[in-house]
């Protein structure tokens, strides 16, 4: 009994399974069409079932994609409205703001965060460091001889150095002269480099149950 055979006797049998069309052509790994009669049917079986779920994804993506396109249209129009309410003037940075239905049973946060990134200016902070755990190495106790060694790692995904880490720096105290130069170039390196919005959703059954987040998360649902 040939695969195509098997798949269709378990169809006949009632079994959940997908029969793979023997008709038309398929994308092959050289960009050409091939026969797909002259296919395997476990290679086709896998091909289709591929093609189906990631259509599904690059759907859900999408709708995803336009529906946080609409939440933030929506959180602008609630801000235009409320100033508007109260005869008031935007102040040019976008806050964030708590609203809840009148039921007290739905809620929205919407918030907006500012993120750093270390400009040019990083390379004399590290020299600086540099100085500093050289001429003190043996003084330093582990945790900030650790602390110091590791503030400039790039991070092996992104290239980017960990602005946190950096800020920890400022905060250790080390007996060393040029360490209050370490420490503001350490500042002047750091910079706003933008902000993220958030948005996040909850839902309650009563008014004296706890808030229940509203997962979007793919993993999560």
């Amino acid at each position: 009994m040939n695969p195509t055979t098997r798949i269709a006797a378990a169809l006949d049998a009632g079994q959940d399974v997908y029969q793979p069309s023997r008709e038309g052509t398929v994308r092959n790994v050289i960009g050409t069409e091939s026969m797909r009669q002259h296919v395997q049917v476990r290679c086709l079986l896998q091909n289709d079932i591929t093609v189906k779920m990631v259509d599904g994804a690059r759907a859900l993506r999408d709708l995803i994609t336009e529906q946080k396109r609409q939440f933030m249209a929506d959180a602008d129009l609630y801000v235009r409205s409320m100033l508007a309410l109260y005869n008031a003037n935007p102040t040019g940075k976008r806050g964030g703001f708590n609203i809840v239905s009148f039921d007290d049973l739905m809620k929205v946060e919407f918030s907006v965060t500012d993120y750093r990134a270390v400009d040019g200016a990083v390379v004399a902070a590290q020299a600086l460091v540099s100085e500093v755990l050289n001429d003190l190495t043996d003084q330093l106790e582990p945790w900030v001889r650790d602390l110091l060694n590791n503030a400039f790692n790039r991070d092996e995904k992104t290239g980017k150095i960990n602005v946190d880490h950096l800020q920890k720096l400022r905060k250790v105290d080390i007996p060393h002269p040029k360490w209050p130069d370490a420490c503001d170039a350490i500042a002047d390196s750091i910079r706003i480099a933008g902000s993220r919005s958030y948005l996040r959703f909850y839902e309650r059954e009563s008014r004296d149950k706890e808030w229940r987040a509203i997962s979007l998360q793919f993993s999560a649902l």
